[in-house]
């Protein structure tokens, strides 16, 4: 019976031993971050396997941004004298809006309205012909008089508090994309390499009640594949680099952090 009992207490430590040192090689995916090893500061080298914890989750969001921005966008005018509609005046007879009706989206062009940027559009509403909704934003970035990007929001109301944003370069390709949620608190952007239309870089942000603010930052190589992961709150601060062959870990509490 004592001997027994001495066996599972053997067990017992042994798979906690093995569930810190899971923690250590994995902070990012460990689920006890209360514990003396989550929060203390350490340094460690491992080998780079074909599956890592700490990339896998990253990887299945990316996967999903990039299959969800296309690589193309749309290519849209803003030369007011370029666009037919009709046009719509405010009560001093300078022009507010001019409309145009595609299919079921109704398209709405507001000029600048200054000197500086006199003929070019500043943002352009599409709604929703039948119910009048909001579904697009486009609004461009103007350089030097000249377009050179834009920001495209999209809403998407059947998920409460959602939103995303596409930024094109002036040929219409998609250089990044952004979902908010959670009434814009919580974000995470993808950005592109316009060479490969490979992932680039991963930026996430969430709102945490027990961290505060937490970021993600996440760096790929040419080929798209992870090379470096940031991720930090209020409490910690986690590196990690990837070589070829090693995975290099490096864990810092917040008053070590300096």
């Amino acid at each position: 019976m004592f001997e027994h009992s001495k066996t599972n207490n053997k067990s017992a430590s042994e798979k906690a031993i093995e569930k810190k040192s899971m923690e250590i090689s994995n902070p990012l995916s460990a689920k006890n971050n209360n514990s003396d090893i989550a929060l203390s500061d350490y340094t460690q080298v491992k080998p780079r396997r074909q599956y890592d914890e700490d990339m896998s989750e990253i990887i299945e969001v990316v996967r999903i941004l990039n299959n969800i921005a296309p690589i193309r966008m749309p290519e849209y005018n803003f030369n007011i004298k370029e666009i037919n509609g009709e046009h719509y005046y405010r009560p001093d007879g300078t022009l507010l809006l001019i409309r145009e009706w595609d299919n079921d989206v109704i398209r709405d062009y507001y000029p600048a309205g200054t000197d500086e940027h006199e003929g070019i559009i500043s943002q352009i509403l599409e709604h929703d012909k039948a119910s009048g909704r909001l579904k697009v934003k486009i609004e461009p970035v103007i350089k030097d008089d000249n377009y050179i990007t834009a920001n495209i929001t999209i809403f998407d109301f059947k998920i409460n508090n959602k939103y995303t944003l596409i930024q094109v370069d002036e040929n219409g390709l998609v250089k990044n994309i952004t979902e908010f949620s959670g009434k814009g608190k919580s974000f995470q952007t993808l950005f592109r390499n316009l060479n490969t239309f490979k992932p680039a870089r991963y930026i996430e942000g969430r709102d945490n009640s027990e961290k505060g603010f937490e970021m993600l930052d996440c760096i790929f190589d040419s080929d798209g594949k992870i090379a470096r992961i940031k991720k930090y709150n209020n409490r910690k601060e986690i590196n990690i680099d990837y070589s070829e062959n090693s995975k290099n870990i490096t864990v810092k509490s917040k008053n070590n952090a300096d």
